[in-house]
């Protein structure tokens, strides 16, 4: 078999010959992919502890802390398999601590490693110019310098679809069966770091029904049924799992609407919005240009795998979402890698007066402000919440939470709290466990109405959340009979009522 060349150099879908923004030096390429790493890492570093912990971040931590045998139940019977990845590695990297920016850390790190690795997966289907383009777009991207500020596994999850997409684009390529066996390891690791990465997979398939003959469909289909046995585990969990953790009804189903808002998550809001929407549609048309001028079904795969990662995952989220609702920006964040990628291959299609590259600065430019305006942006703050119960709770006071579950934000602050924590009756189960509850409050009440000097009510949502919720409405006519109009205080979608004397 005639040695392998590398297509990404050889083969660009954007040819040597067309770059008209100039060649640049290996040394300059790497000195500016430095330059944007650096700079992606300042906005991903910086802040990262700002911010309280929000709902979903405390359940990373509950998930990090419980024992062994509890992890294991939830794997099976909740929703810890959707990340398994990420929260085996979070049980390790919670014994060197604890605080908001060391949870968020690992997050932001696999931010800053996806800058120069979405550069080596750009150069399988573009020239250097473009691919530092698109390792541009990601480094100054709103939405992923936020999601690497979560503690959550998007940001590990993006890193491991580009690195699956490399293997694939490789594997492809070269044939050889070790590329074949990485793809498949990876590609295993990306489904079990978030679910909705299989959605990715499928697209890396279908692209192959636009290579050229003979495509390696044999291979395929073996390392694709492998994946699927290996994921077989959690893709079951849906006929394990009670009917409440598959039921959400707060998520969105698809309307022009959500998708607009879903292109403004990947290119951002106002201007930024236009811009990015010109380098698509760009990039679009250097793809098909390149079809028909018959360069060749190597270059319009290539490109057709970028469009098909970028809209089929959406395009399958939507069509789910008419029977079940799951249309939520953050499952579809793995396209965002493609949108970046075909913004970058737009630069050649805008190659006049080099504006694409102007647009790309300009898009990189104005996306800072929008970074710096997030760091300081209200979210959920039961780090304020939190610290107003415990700085004026006295012995004996009792707590409860609309809904249950946000306990596991009081539980965090509670345990980091730095002054003396009083002994507070906390009538809520824990995370994924039985204990007491508002029935067992409420019938506390009814056999005393004044047991407690103070009972604190933390309501997470809207003003009238609390009377959507069994024994929420019944608890706080209880209180108020015995106790008189609360004090209400609220701090970013959370209310904290005091009753007391």
């Amino acid at each position: 078999m005639p040695a392998a060349r590398e297509p990404s150099l050889a083969d660009p879908l954007i040819r040597r010959s067309e770059i008209s923004v100039g060649a640049v030096s290996r040394q300059y390429t790497a000195l500016l992919l430095a330059v944007f790493t650096i700079a992606g890492a300042w906005l991903r570093l910086s802040h990262l502890g700002t911010k309280s912990l929000w709902l979903d971040e405390g359940a990373t931590v509950a998930l990090a802390r419980t024992s062994w045998q509890h992890f294991a139940w939830v794997w099976w019977y909740g929703e810890a398999n959707l990340q398994t990845v990420y929260f085996l590695m979070m049980r390790a990297w919670i014994h060197l601590g604890q605080s908001e920016v060391w949870l968020r850390l690992p997050s932001a790190l696999f931010g800053i490693a996806s800058i120069p690795l979405i550069f080596l997966v750009a150069r399988k289907f573009m020239e250097a110019v473009p691919a530092l383009a698109s390792s541009a777009l990601l480094a100054f991207n709103p939405t992923a310098v936020s999601y690497s500020q979560d503690a959550r596994s998007y940001t590990l999850t993006i890193f491991l679809v580009l690195l699956s997409t490399y293997c694939f684009v490789g594997a492809v390529e070269l044939g050889r069966r070790k590329d074949w066996l990485i793809w498949t390891i990876v590609s295993v690791l990306a489904f079990y770091s978030h679910d909705f990465a299989a959605l990715v997979l499928v697209a890396q398939a279908v692209s192959l029904f636009f290579k050229a003959k003979p495509a390696p469909w044999r291979p395929v289909v073996i390392c694709g049924a492998t994946i699927l046995l290996a994921a077989l585990p959690g893709v079951t969990y849906v006929f394990r799992a009670s009917p409440e953790n598959l039921h959400f009804a707060w998520m969105p189903r698809p309307s022009v609407k959500e998708l607009w808002h879903l292109a403004m998550f990947f290119g951002g809001s106002g201007v930024k919005i236009i811009v990015a929407i010109i380098l698509w549609v760009a990039g679009l048309l250097a793809i098909f240009r390149s079809h028909r001028q018959n360069q060749g079904q190597g270059e319009f795969w290539r490109g057709m795998l970028i469009v098909l990662w970028a809209f089929l995952p959406v395009v399958l989220t939507a069509v789910i979402s008419l029977l079940h609702p799951i249309f939520l920006q953050r499952y579809m964040i793995f396209s965002l890698p493609a949108t970046i990628l075909l913004a970058g291959l737009g630069i050649n299609a805008l190659g006049r007066w080099h504006a694409g590259v102007v647009l790309v600065t300009a898009l990189c430019a104005i996306s800072i402000s929008t970074i710096l305006r997030d760091y300081n942006k209200p979210r959920e703050d039961w780090r304020g919440a939190s610290s107003a119960i415990l700085s004026s709770a006295s012995p004996g006071d009792a707590v409860v939470f609309f809904p249950f579950y946000t306990r596991v934000m009081f539980d965090y602050y509670r345990d980091r709290y730095p002054g003396n924590v009083p002994v507070i009756h906390v009538f809520a189960p824990p995370y994924y466990a039985g204990g007491d509850d508002v029935h067992t409050l409420v019938n506390a009440l009814d056999s005393n109405g004044h047991q407690f000097p103070h009972v604190w009510i933390v309501v997470y949502g809207p003003a009238d959340r609390l009377e959507n919720f069994d024994y929420g409405s019944v608890a706080g006519a209880k209180l108020q009979s015995s106790f008189g109009s609360p004090g209400v205080q609220k701090f970013a979608d959370i209310q904290v009522l005091e009753f007391g004397h």
